[in-house]
Order: C-alpha cells, then sequence, then structure tokens
C-alpha cells in the first residue's frame, strides 16, 4: 500500500511537473511573440521618426528658398517699377519731340 501512494505521489509531481513545462513553454511562446512585435513596432517607429525628421529638414530648406525667392521677388519688382518709370518718362519725352 506504501508503494502505491509513494507511486501515486510521484506521479502526481510529474504531472504537475509536466503542466509546469507546459505553462513555462506556453509563456516563452507568448514573450517570443511579444518580443517580436516590439521589435517590429520599434522598426517602424524608427523609420517613421526619420521621415518626420527628414521633412523637417527638407521644411527648412523650403523656408529658406521661399525667403531667397521673395526678397529676389522684391528685387525685380522695385527694378520693373523704376524700368517702368524710365519709360513713361522717355515717352513723354518722345511725344514732346514729335509735337515740336
Amino acid at each position: 500500500m506504501l508503494k502505491i501512494g509513494i507511486a501515486t505521489t510521484l506521479l502526481m509531481f510529474a504531472i504537475a511537473h509536466a503542466a509546469q513545462a507546459k505553462d513555462v513553454s506556453a509563456q516563452q511562446a507568448e514573450f517570443n511573440y511579444a518580443l517580436q512585435q516590439m521589435e517590429k513596432t520599434e522598426a517602424e517607429y524608427k523609420a517613421d521618426t526619420q521621415k518626420v525628421a527628414d521633412t523637417e529638414k527638407v521644411i527648412e530648406q523650403k523656408k529658406k528658398q521661399l525667403s531667397e525667392e521673395q526678397k529676389k521677388a522684391e528685387l525685380s519688382k522695385k527694378n520693373y517699377l523704376e524700368a517702368k518709370e524710365k519709360l513713361g518718362k522717355a515717352q513723354t519725352t518722345l511725344d514732346r519731340a514729335w509735337k515740336e
């Protein structure tokens, strides 16, 4: 009877150990899946962050380019208005010469 009790106890420990092994295995699988997901999302995060940084650089370059083009346009406008005024004066002078 004692042998049966010992055998039963050993069997119970073996079953409990096997159940724990399955739990550990399942937990290891869950951990591995979570790790893969974290690595995937980390890579996506880094890529998106880099895209943001690249876009910010482009925006800064475009702002600088816009500022330079605005200055150039203002200078062109000034030159145009001066040329238009000179043309008007020349036209007035020419009209007077034809009348005389």
